[in-house]
């Protein structure tokens, strides 16, 4: 109840900047979802450089994080902001945002890999990366001998 109530007086403007500082310095998450959404890009960072694309299976499990259902639940998040700006173009009104991913985050998921969250199965995108990474292997072993 305590930190509850931190965080919405935070969110308010009525919390003392000295208490502010306190919190900070205690570690204070002001935002659960901003920090969740944080920690999840930093692991998408590391699975990518690691594999060399950030195509997880829902399954996957990376640096203690499911990375695969984070994924996911991004690219759900990515789809339905998709289908909802479909719908606002084809003349809908009062769509909700709700749900949807913000361009910023996007950027950030692109910026990470671009074919993240294709349009159609994920199953053919993962299917090209691989092709394509044995293709590369092949091409440098062919080079090297």
């Amino acid at each position: 109840m305590f930190i509850a109530d931190q965080r919405r007086y935070y969110a308010a403007g009525s919390l003392e900047a000295s208490r502010v500082e306190e919190l900070e310095r205690l570690g204070m998450v002001w935002s659960v979802h901003a920090s969740a959404w944080d920690a999840g890009l930093e692991v998408a960072r590391s699975y990518a450089a690691v594999h060399g694309h950030f195509l997880p299976p829902a399954s996957a499990v990376w640096e203690d994080a499911a990375i695969g259902t984070w994924a996911k639940n991004m690219r759900a998040a990515a789809r339905k902001t998709r289908e909802n700006a479909a719908r606002r173009d084809a003349g809908e009104a009062g769509v909700s945002s709700a749900g949807e991913l913000s361009p910023s985050r996007t950027d950030a998921l692109e910026e990470i890999d671009p074919g993240w969250c294709p349009e159609w199965d994920i199953s053919w995108q993962r299917a090209y990366r691989l092709a394509r990474a044995r293709e590369g292997r092949r091409c440098a072993a062919g080079r090297a001998a």
